[in-house]
């Protein structure tokens, strides 16, 4: 009898070795991060930055005040784009209100749209946004500021 229901309960005990192997080894291909910082009425820069989970490529597009003017590319590791996307689900950014605009109009509105497996979230920011969304802003704002690793590429009109 003991031996019938230790059977019985081993077969219903969860396993979780399949399912941290297929969460480790993820597909961010279908990934896209597009993080955009608009102007304001100082000299705030406008730039934006593109991470695409396919291409493994990040483009860095300098619009004007940025320390880059013009077209950017760098590699991405899957590394990084594995850490990204974990950020975005810690994060529940597809939870977030599609707008955190508050009263200041002087602050420059940012943009964060991010799809993953054909589902698109956009959401934009100036002020009042929740920590974890800023959170994840202060990283891709890091990622695009950051000058190693950038190299100049022909501006082509899209």
């Amino acid at each position: 009898m003991k031996l019938l229901l230790c059977s019985i309960l081993f077969l219903l005990a969860p396993c979780n070795n399949p399912k941290q192997n297929s969460s480790s080894k993820k597909n961010n291909s279908k990934v896209v991060i597009i993080y955009q910082c608009g102007a304001c009425f100082g000299r705030c820069p406008e730039y934006i930055l593109t991470i695409n989970g396919e291409k493994k490529m990040a483009t860095f597009k300098g619009i004007k005040n940025a320390e880059k003017i013009g077209t950017y590319t760098k590699k991405i590791s899957d590394a990084e784009l594995t850490d990204y996307v974990s950020n975005f689900e810690k994060a529940k950014f597809n939870s977030f209100e599609n707008e955190y605009l508050g009263n200041i109009t002087d602050f420059p509105i940012k943009a964060i749209s991010y799809t993953n497996n054909g589902s698109t979230k956009l959401v934009k920011e100036r002020s009042g946004a929740p920590e974890m969304l800023i959170s994840l802003e202060k990283k891709l704002q890091g990622y695009a500021e950051n000058a190693e690793g950038w190299v100049k590429s022909e501006d082509q009109d899209h």
